[in-house]
């Protein structure tokens, strides 16, 4: 702006100089055009001189709506770009022997889910889970919610080497590892194992490592039905796995579950609970209401080929005390399982899986349903001593979305000594096709 001001005023002077020529002389002129340049440089040093002192430092300040750009921050973003929204859904055909539940065989929606994850701060996360088709049982099962949580990924200091996560609310219950993929999509097989633990329930959990272990610890009410609870004890789980050494995968998990009618975890549909409280007892039905039970499982996993190029082949053992404070209606059973799986490429698989549950007792019987194909809670009750399921299968991936299954598998149910049962295993077999799509 001085510049323009100083450039003016020359033009004024050499105009009044051209129009007065006796009042004006070439020497004045110079000397005024020198006066003038020397006031507008000393103008130029004044005008930096208040732009020094005008800078506004804001290295010490954080100000994540300035970004520049798309902005990573959680509240530099609209609402539906902090949102995540995916889901699966399995479709096919299943039929069983004439003593299953599908005799008639059908299609069906096998399962059908959507997982709705909102960050809502950085390393917070509120998760929830509908499950709008639950394992084919439209017809007691209707639209609902599972995992229900609130996640905190990171409570950890950046620079530690260690780390702490926390969850809170409605989780999966950690405990074993088929819980991790009994999902359809994720479940190389269309139906799942003999014992297949799992559940959810109302609690808080933490993770976290440790050098190389992952742990996982977490208290629960320990009750089926939701958010309710019918004791002051509570349900504790602990689970550590790592991996030690590239191929090789190890987890121990344990828990105890306080007194309870029912409690939230299962195995296939069949909750800890008295003796006799929901289905037959030849002996007998326990005086008491509550139970509360000790359970542990170990998995190991070998790869076969880096990041299982090749397949894998798994195996787990389990075992669970039940305790009735009537000694004659406590139960124990124990659980195991192998499956290999053989990749012929990474699109083609074939597998085979064998597992079985039981208390192995000629006199004490437990009720173990092989859901959701064999019925045995209804056909058996509590006089179950061994449940064995053996399946084989192949899988398609045509797409990193869509897999193909085909599934052959046969269960076989042995019953205590003095049950009046039939256990009618030759019309036990198992034929399906499923598609999986997921996104």
């Amino acid at each position: 702006m001085n510049t323009h001001v100083t450039t003016l005023h020359i033009y004024i002077t050499l105009f009044v100089s051209l129009i007065f020529p006796q009042e004006t002389s070439v020497t004045n002129f110079h000397l005024e055009i020198d006066s003038l340049s020397a006031l507008d440089m000393e103008a130029d040093r004044h005008s930096e001189e208040i732009r020094d002192t005008m800078v506004v430092d804001l290295s010490g300040e954080e100000y994540f709506l300035i970004d520049g750009g798309v902005g990573t921050h959680i509240m530099a973003k609209p609402w539906y770009r902090n949102m995540t929204v995916t889901g699966f859904g399995g479709m096919g055909y299943l039929k069983t022997g004439a003593a299953g539940t599908r005799r008639h065989g059908g299609f069906l929606i096998n399962e059908v889910s959507l997982f709705w994850e909102q960050d809502i701060w950085n390393d917070i996360t509120f998760f929830i889970e509908f499950q709008i088709n639950r394992l084919g049982m439209d017809s007691t099962l209707f639209i609902r919610t599972g995992e229900v949580y609130i996640y905190f990924r990171s409570l950890s200091e950046p620079q530690s080497t260690s780390s702490l996560g926390l969850k809170i609310g409605r989780f999966d219950i950690p405990f074993g590892e088929e819980y991790l993929w009994q999902d359809a999509k994720d479940n190389p097989l269309i139906s799942n194992s003999a014992y297949y633990t799992y559940g959810w329930d109302e609690g808080v959990l933490f993770f976290g490592t440790i050098s190389q272990i992952n742990w996982i610890f977490s208290v629960m009410d320990g009750t089926y039905i939701r958010s309710v609870e019918d004791h002051p004890s509570k349900a504790w789980a602990g689970k550590i796995y790592t991996d030690l050494w590239t191929r090789f995968y190890l987890s121990i998990s344990l828990m105890t579950n306080g007194w309870a009618n029912k409690s939230a975890i299962e195995f296939g549909e069949s909750h800890i609970e008295p003796v006799g409280l929901h289905y037959f007892s030849t002996n007998g039905k326990s005086p008491n209401d509550k139970v509360k039970s000790n359970l542990l499982e170990i998995d190991v996993k070998y790869r076969l080929g880096n990041l299982e190029k090749w397949g894998h082949v798994s195996a787990t053992f389990g075992s669970a005390q039940l305790i009735d404070q009537n000694p004659e209606f406590s139960r124990d059973w124990t659980w195991f399982s192998i499956e290999p799986l053989i990749k012929i490429n990474n699109n083609i698989y074939g597998i085979f899986r064998l597992s079985e549950i039981g208390t192995y007792n000629n006199r004490k019987g437990y009720h173990f349903d092989g859901k959701t194909t064999a019925g045995g809670n209804e056909a058996f009750g509590y006089d179950t001593r061994r449940f064995r399921r053996v399946s084989m299968g192949a899988g398609w991936k045509p797409n990193p979305r869509l897999l193909l299954k085909v599934e052959l598998g046969q269960d076989w149910f042995y019953l205590i000594n003095n049950s009046p049962f039939k256990t009618n295993n030759n019309q036990r077999g198992l034929i399906g096709f499923e598609m999986v799509a997921s996104f």
